[in-house]
């Protein structure tokens, strides 16, 4: 059986009406960040579609069903399922994204010796677990 054809072990309505909400809000707005990443060439979709899957799993299974069988948003999540992979420009944008905000913010936000080495570190550990994935190709 695949991954998205399970269904959550928890069901959405024993769920927290304030956890459920929040786990709602989150999925439509990763899902919204994933169709704008479909569109845009500097956005990338899979991380966020992955994203509300996630969320959407837990808080609402009609809305998990319908992402995972809706044509735009279904061959990045089986790529992904599958094959545990990126295309090569979903890591370049994931990580040219990535360094940049982290090196702004650890540049110009934060006067924190210790904060700007941990968001320097987190852009490494992003990299390295970004890096790691299997390069997907397009077909």
């Amino acid at each position: 059986m695949s991954e998205a054809n399970k269904t959550p072990t928890t069901s959405a309505a024993s769920l927290n009406p304030l956890l459920r909400t929040l786990l709602l809000a989150g999925g439509t707005f990763f899902l919204l960040l994933g169709f704008l990443g479909a569109f845009l060439p500097v956005l990338p979709s899979t991380p966020f579609f992955l994203l509300a899957a996630a969320l959407f799993f837990r808080s609402s299974p009609r809305l998990h069903r319908w992402m995972t069988g809706h044509p735009l948003i279904r061959p990045h999540l089986q790529r992904f399922q599958q094959d545990r992979a990126m295309t090569v420009r979903a890591k370049a944008t994931v990580l040219g994204l990535a360094w940049i905000v982290l090196l702004t913010a650890a540049l110009f936000l934060v006067d924190s010796l210790f904060m700007r080495g941990f968001l320097i570190g987190l852009a490494i550990v992003k990299t390295i677990v970004i890096l790691r994935l299997k390069t997907a190709r397009l077909s």
